[in-house]
């Protein structure tokens, strides 16, 4: 005779919601370029990468060099619209992403998380954590979508000039 197993409706709501979180966290992951990146940046292997996410080209499969104020991040081309680039950010030489929105223009925010300093990645018209879930809109200041964040992605001044995307 089998035994039926008795759970408790917030126990089942706690375990559904487990669930969702690991399987959206596992879709951020992927998205984010989960898997072994190759490529020959000279450095650990272990850094993380928004990288080729959402289409976006990569400057010769690695991270743009680093960006100085004033200096180009990438031609406008390199980037089509609804994707990202990834660069470094002089400021602290810290990963920082150029997202190229549907509207045309150009934003770029710090690609380091404002919760625990993961890397953020781009997809599907959003910067996500792969660590804790956070998100965030790049197309409104890089506010805070979804937590546990609750400060928005530090923008990075950036304009267009000559078919160049510039740090400002």
């Amino acid at each position: 005779m089998a035994e039926e197993a008795s759970i408790s409706r917030g126990r089942f709501i706690r375990l559904g919601a487990a669930l969702g979180v690991g399987a959206a966290g596992a879709s951020v992951i992927a998205a984010c370029g989960g898997g072994e990146q190759s490529g020959g940046g000279g450095g650990s292997g272990e850094e993380e990468s928004v990288g080729d996410v959402g289409g976006a080209p990569e400057a010769g499969g690695e991270t743009v060099a680093q960006v100085e104020s004033g200096a180009a991040i990438a031609q406008e081309s390199e980037v089509p619209q609804g994707s990202a680039l990834e660069f470094t950010d002089e400021e602290g030489g810290q990963p920082a992403v150029l997202v190229h929105l549907d509207s045309g223009d150009f934003v770029a925010y710090s690609a380091v998380c404002t919760h625990r300093q993961c890397t953020v990645g781009y997809s599907d018209g959003t910067l996500a954590c792969p660590c804790h879930g956070s998100v965030f809109d790049p197309t409104n200041g890089g506010a805070v979508v979804n937590g546990p964040a609750n400060q928005p992605l530090p923008e990075i001044p950036v304009e267009v000039r000559d078919g160049e995307v510039f740090r400002a």
